[in-house]
């Protein structure tokens, strides 16, 4: 996670130590919750006047609302809340041993900090990523095209046509004599040349 904090320790429910902080926090921390148990540990960090936050995905263009593949967690941080926290707070046993809570990170014996500006940072990035369209061709029907990655890498082709997919394309492979179509990802051609 970058500037979070060098040398992590854990605060885990193993180690009853009720180390409390000595000094005022100010950002983030970060909280490691038991598998699948994220929106849980936010509602109840949320029920305790702390402000919780689960970066999430956006979800991909083209994805019927209330599929299966839409359920799917999309979180970027999978087993990870960050919270904020009233500064100086006194009672972090309150957020430690929240059902479904594993550990506080730590930096040093005091919860880790992450600055605001990362977290904005975080946010302006995932905003980013929704606004790009993933995945578009950039190529012309009869455009030569070089497969990278498959079975077919490194073979020459020709670019045929975008799917109804935003990320799979069509392209024209020399095989056996003929030219024949062949379904690949987008991210896996490049123009020859």
């Amino acid at each position: 996670m970058g500037p979070v904090a060098s040398g992590f320790g854990v605060a885990s429910r193993g180690h009853r130590a009720d180390h409390e902080p000595s000094r005022p926090t100010a950002g983030w921390h970060v909280v490691q919750t038991a598998p699948r148990c994220e929106l849980h540990v936010a509602q109840l960090l949320r029920l305790q006047g702390h402000l919780p936050d689960l970066p999430e995905f956006h979800r991909p263009p083209g994805m019927r609302a209330g599929s299966v593949r839409d359920r799917r967690s999309r979180l970027v941080f999978p087993g990870y809340v960050f919270v904020k926290v009233p500064a100086g707070l006194e009672r972090w046993a309150d957020v430690r041993w929240a059902p479904g809570v594993r550990r506080i990170l730590l930096d040093g014996e005091e919860p880790a900090v992450v600055a605001d500006e990362v977290m904005e940072h975080l946010r302006h990035r995932l905003a980013e990523l929704k606004i790009r369209v993933p995945g578009r061709a950039h190529f012309a029907p009869g455009q030569p095209v070089v497969i990278e990655r498959g079975p077919l890498a490194a073979v020459d082709a020709i670019f045929d046509r975008e799917l109804d997919s935003r990320s799979r394309v069509q392209v024209l492979v020399q095989m056996m004599g003929r030219r024949l179509p062949v379904t690949i990802d987008v991210n896996d051609v490049r123009q020859a040349g």
